[in-house]
């Protein structure tokens, strides 16, 4: 099985319209700052675990299997949350073999993680593949809708059970980087194909009333053999030329992403990079970005090639 030798940037940009990308603990509204909405990258990574095991995961034969992934007991009732620990799970799957852990578990070599275990100490690798923190390009709103139930009061009134926090119109974009030499020899050619493909369908597939986001655009900088660099954040470079949606009705719309500037910075590197590979969904329209002059070579494809 071949290993990833060669480092990558990347940036992924999700968009939600009457949904919730990242709801916090305290009350699930969208994370914010006086605002300004966010994501962090745990929701991402776990989009990203959730399609890995549904997809690829072979339990008894511990092929693909997702470590960092909630499972039920045996002894679990049906739609009863009672859920293994971090130490069974390792003694129960792996027979607290450490390396037959990381041999078999994808998310782990994909992320690393810290692995504590009870009476077996702690063990962390920082993992090949980091993803920032998310940050919203269009100046989405905060909406509060209040939620009710079919069920009346002791009155004989629907009952109002809570609120439904949700943004009307988020484009969030997500740093990507990629370094085999964070952990070498870990992170496999396959596992890097794995994680593109589980980043775009598994935030896809993830869809609730409340959480419902799609995959719009994934580009991946591959540099040239021998090279140890990072090229900055590239998230902020991007920009949204399209109006945000305020009325539902207008979907479905093209989203329009201007890459002019993170053109800017990668024509700085171009003895650098190796390839770009862009992937798109059909509802998005990218802007100065392909130029039949460019050095590198950009290869454009849609998710379903992925």
């Amino acid at each position: 099985m071949s290993e990833v030798e060669n480092m990558y940037q990347g940036i992924f940009v999700t968009e939600t319209v009457l949904g919730n990308p990242n709801g916090s603990f305290v009350n699930n509204e969208p994370r914010n700052i006086d605002g300004r909405v966010f994501t962090t990258d745990k929701c991402i990574k776990y989009n990203i675990r959730n399609y890995l095991q549904q997809e690829y995961e072979e339990t008894d034969s511990l092929k693909n299997f997702v470590f960092f992934f909630p499972r039920k007991t045996e002894d679990s009732e049906d739609y009863k949350a009672s859920y293994m620990t971090k130490t069974n799970v390792f003694k129960e799957y792996f027979d607290s073999d450490f390396e037959k852990l990381i041999e078999n578990c994808v998310d782990a070599r994909i992320f690393g993680g810290t692995f504590s275990f009870k009476g077996g100490g702690e063990r962390s690798i920082y993992g090949p593949i980091q993803i920032s923190y998310g940050l919203d390009l269009i100046g989405a709103d905060l909406m509060n809708l209040r939620v009710g139930t079919p069920f009346a009061s002791e009155e004989g009134k629907q009952k109002t059970t809570g609120n439904n926090r949700v943004v009307d119109h988020a484009v969030i974009s997500y740093d990507i980087t990629v370094n085999p030499k964070n952990t070498p020899g870990l992170l496999k050619k396959s596992d890097l194909e794995k994680f593109k493909e589980a980043i775009v369908k598994g935030t896809n597939l993830r869809k609730s009333t409340s959480k419902k986001t799609d995959s719009k655009i994934l580009l991946m900088i591959k540099f040239k053999d021998g090279k140890t660099l990072n090229i900055g954040e590239l998230k902020h470079l991007i920009e949204i030329d399209s109006e945000k949606i305020t009325d539902p009705k207008e979907r479905p719309k093209k989203l329009e992403i201007n890459l002019k500037k993170v053109k800017e910075k990668l024509d700085d590197f171009n003895e650098d990079i190796d390839e770009i590979k862009l992937y798109l969904d059909k509802n998005v329209e990218i802007k100065n970005f392909f130029d039949e002059s460019n050095e590198i070579q950009i290869k454009e494809k849609a998710f379903s090639e992925l």
